[in-house]
């Protein structure tokens, strides 16, 4: 006669399994959650896959270098530094570029307010590409010095009607025994603001120092380079890069725990906190929860299943 079986205990013993089976998996599977936010890059308009040293939408401040978050408006990518706001014009991160336009001279020069764009964050650096003009606002309206490389404008600002001078020239003793005359007439203007240009549109203001010149040259932008060393670090191990608030330092996310600059590398044979257990782990989690069946036949052909749950096993690591 054929033994019968029961399905109730089969299913049983399967439950239990599966049950000891899936909950390590669990346990070792979850990743840190700055680890995982920090994955997140920054997608906006054109630009895509954006992520460190820049935060922003998907990305949490600690993903980023602080001052350095991105905005998306109108599919434009922007970045707001002390209050300036540049319109993103390229992001290149395998040459760590930043291309950028300030915000309040893309229609015209006559800002609502009057500010440098001389502060920046540590971590960004201007190139030798980039050269300053100096605006200035509130001039006398009559005295100003006829120079070449330089001009006077009509500059309306906050319904007041002033009067601005600009020049190219950074070094003022180069208009020879006239700079004296143009410094003094410079230090009666109320407000003055630093602007960096591309050399390339350095060039063309000299040539023809006009105010559509000049505009042309601030929404051509400038360039700002950073330096990301530790981030190829991080990423090279495994990590996700990021900045530690508390500490006010680089941090590299790793999968199961923040660290300075890279995610170790577990010693050999060692089982790693966020990979799910190997086969022979798993052999030995089921040995630990193992039960035993065994089968009792009696002498009238019966046959009866009986459960008996062993004693704990202790298992080694893996060889």
């Amino acid at each position: 006669m054929q033994p019968r079986v029961f399905p109730a205990m089969y299913w049983f013993i399967t439950f239990i399994i599966m049950i000891f089976i899936r909950g390590s998996t669990f346990v070792f599977a979850d990743d840190d959650e700055r680890y995982v936010n920090c994955g997140n890059l920054f997608d906006c308009g054109d630009f895509k896959g954006v992520g460190y040293p820049f935060s922003g939408s998907n990305r949490p401040d600690y993903c980023g270098y602080p001052g350095l978050k991105l905005d998306c408006s109108d599919q434009d990518p922007e970045i707001t530094i002390q209050k300036l706001t540049y319109k993103v014009l390229d992001i290149n991160t395998q040459s760590r570029n930043l291309s950028v336009a300030r915000k309040d001279y893309a229609e015209n020069i006559c800002p609502t307010l009057i500010l440098n764009t001389t502060w920046i964050p540590n971590l960004l650096n201007y190139t030798s590409d980039d050269h300053n003009i100096t605006i200035y606002y509130g001039c006398p309206p009559q005295g100003a010095p006829n120079f070449a490389n330089s001009s006077l404008f009509s500059c309306p600002i906050n319904t007041t009607e002033m009067t601005g001078f600009f020049t190219a020239v950074s070094d003022l003793t180069e208009f020879g025994n006239s700079a004296s005359t143009l410094i003094n007439y410079l230090a009666s203007c109320k407000d003055s603001v630093e602007v960096p240009v591309r050399e390339s549109a350095l060039k063309k203001i000299l040539g023809t120092p006009t105010v559509a010149q000049l505009q042309g040259g601030l929404n051509e932008g400038f360039d700002f380079v950073w330096n990301d060393s530790l981030c190829v670090t991080c990423k090279t191990s495994g990590g996700q890069c990021g900045y530690n608030q508390n500490t006010a330092a680089f941090s590299c996310y790793c999968k199961d725990q923040p660290r300075e600059f890279s995610c170790q590398q577990s010693p050999p044979g060692a089982q790693s906190p966020t990979e799910a257990p190997s086969p022979s782990m798993s052999s030995c989690l089921l040995l630990f929860f193992s039960a035993d069946v065994t089968l009792e036949v009696n002498r009238k052909t019966a046959y009866t299943w009986i459960l008996t749950f062993s004693e704990p096993k202790i298992c080694s690591p893996p060889n």
